[in-house]
């Protein structure tokens, strides 16, 4: 007799019998009658049985839900399942009615959702050069997510200079002078901030951190009056106080860009004139100049964080042509940038063609490339900073009137619903 023959089942009253040991009992007995079948007959019976295990389970999705039931479950289980679903899901769910929006937006939901980790960057991008419309890209899911933008003036147009923690900073140049407003993507709620104490005529940098036990928020501008003066002064919004102060000026001769990355407290933007970047230390309101000569040849650069590390991606070009598009560490002991990747050059040929430049944005370990002002077949392609792969964006899924102007222009930011404005 086999070995599983000679097992002895412990015993059982009639009620403690269910339907599994009743199976498992037929199949000892199969065993018992017919030893011979060996290995073949028991894996045959195993998948027999796993079929109707199967089968049971699609009979009892098959089954309608009891209205009643869920209907009646207590708001303290509903939230627990709510903080279980992908973001995507919950976007949905606010719109099914009040009491369910009412809930995702209480007081008690929102605290338990801000200890939800990350759910990874999202990509808005921007599709005619008003700036009033757009659609999300979600790596996560691979699909695009068409959220509205806030409801911002008219007669204005705000561009996105900033972004951290779940909110995005807008800036508006109106009759010279700059106008800032807050956002939540998300929430679809913004606040415009109060006027500025000298605002600037050309803005240099605008760089923006949040505070995530908090909530609260800082955004700093840096600018000038007149385009060759070279004392760039500095002004910090803190949401906290409601207030604009005046801080430290930015060393002079540095030529910013105007986006910035925050690492460890500290925003950086990269300076092209001297090369190298300018730091502000948002704790301590103090500009520092680190020289970080860039490989030659360089083009549409963009600097990145990921896990505490200062990461760039750009191009390099021989003679009027991108040849390649790279990946660089700083390494911050010997200050220098150093290649830890490259795009395949079969990739590369297929995202550039005969193209030179590109744009990225990037957070959170992605980064986004795209052609600016490309069209609907104009390939995009997502690079993951800490798994070291490339991959293709599936192409944007707004009707074609609404990608007249093409994928003009993007940022990327982490999608939060605890965050306010």
């Amino acid at each position: 007799m086999g070995a599983s023959a000679s097992l002895k089942k412990p015993m059982a009253t009639g009620k403690e019998e269910d339907e599994g040991e009743e199976e498992e009992e037929e199949e000892e007995d199969q065993e018992e009658e017919d030893p011979g079948q060996g290995s073949y007959g028991t894996r045959q019976r195993r998948r027999s049985y796993c079929t109707a295990q199967h089968q049971r389970r699609h009979q009892m999705d098959q089954t309608p839900m009891d209205s009643l039931l869920w209907s009646t479950l207590p708001e303290h289980l509903l939230e627990r399942v709510l903080l279980r679903l992908p973001l995507p899901s919950l976007l949905k769910f606010r719109t099914v009615c009040r009491a369910w929006r009412s809930l995702l937006c209480s007081d008690g939901f929102l605290e338990s959702y801000s200890s939800i980790s990350p759910q990874g960057p999202w990509f808005f991008m921007f599709t005619n050069h008003d700036y009033k419309d757009g659609s999300t890209f979600n790596p996560i899911s691979n699909t695009w997510h068409h959220i509205p933008l806030p409801s911002f003036p008219v007669n204005e147009r705000y561009i996105p200079v900033a972004a951290a923690g779940g909110l995005i900073c807008f800036c508006a140049s109106t009759d010279g002078q700059k106008n800032f407003a807050v956002c939540n993507l998300i929430t679809a709620t913004w606040r415009k901030l109060p006027p500025m104490n000298n605002n600037p005529t050309y803005l240099e940098t605008v760089g923006m951190v949040v505070d995530k036990g908090t909530g609260l928020y800082k955004v700093v501008v840096a600018g000038n009056h007149e385009i060759s003066v070279d004392d760039i002064t500095t002004e910090v919004y803190e949401s906290g106080l409601d207030t604009w102060r005046m801080t430290s000026s930015m060393p002079r001769g540095a030529d910013p860009l105007l986006g910035t990355i925050t690492c460890n407290g500290v925003l950086y933007s990269w300076c092209c004139d001297p090369d190298g970047l300018v730091a502000y230390d948002t704790y301590k309101d103090t500009w520092s100049l680190i020289q970080t000569p860039t490989p030659d040849s360089l083009v549409s650069n963009t600097i990145l964080e990921s896990r505490g590390r200062i990461m760039m991606v750009g191009g390099l070009q021989e003679g009027n042509i991108t040849s390649a598009i790279c990946v660089w560490l700083l390494n911050v002991e010997r200050m220098e940038w150093v290649e830890v990747d490259k795009m395949p050059e079969s990739l590369c040929q297929e995202f550039l063609g005969d193209r030179t430049y590109f744009m990225c944005v990037g957070t959170n370990d992605v980064v986004l490339l795209y052609i600016g002002g490309g069209l609907r077949d104009m390939p995009m392609l997502l690079y993951d900073l800490a798994e070291r792969q490339w991959s293709r964006v599936p192409d944007c899924t707004l009707p074609d009137e609404r990608l007249i102007d093409g994928l003009i222009d993007g940022i990327s930011f982490e999608p939060r619903l605890d965050i306010l404005v």
